[in-house]
């Protein structure tokens, strides 16, 4: 997508699973606090700051619907009259995909 701006990366590491947004492969997994039987990856948003001696701490996690004002998407479709229109999916979001992963 052409990005201008470095990306930082969790993969290879156990950062997922420390803020409870993944599940080990083929157990049972964290999200929100509680024990909860998870997709591999579910939605999350840490929040961390570094002070002037390069210390780092976490200030602030979110889930689930709780990240709802991050996606614009959302918002509008809870302005339409079917709104989200979720219920028949196998499980929400799953119309999310790749921007080039979508039928024609």
């Amino acid at each position: 997508m052409r990005w201008q701006f470095p990306w930082v990366s969790a993969s290879e590491t156990s950062f997922n699973l420390d803020y409870q947004v993944s599940r080990p492969r083929g157990g049972q997994g964290v999200y929100k606090y509680h024990d909860a039987a998870v997709m591999e990856e579910m939605p999350g948003l840490s929040v961390f700051i570094k002070d002037d001696e390069g210390r780092v701490a976490h200030t602030y996690s979110c889930y689930s619907r709780g990240l709802d004002a991050l996606n614009a998407t959302y918002q509008v479709l809870d302005l339409v009259p079917k709104g989200r229109d979720e219920e028949t999916l196998d499980f929400t979001m799953s119309w999310v995909q790749h921007h080039d992963r979508y039928e024609d």
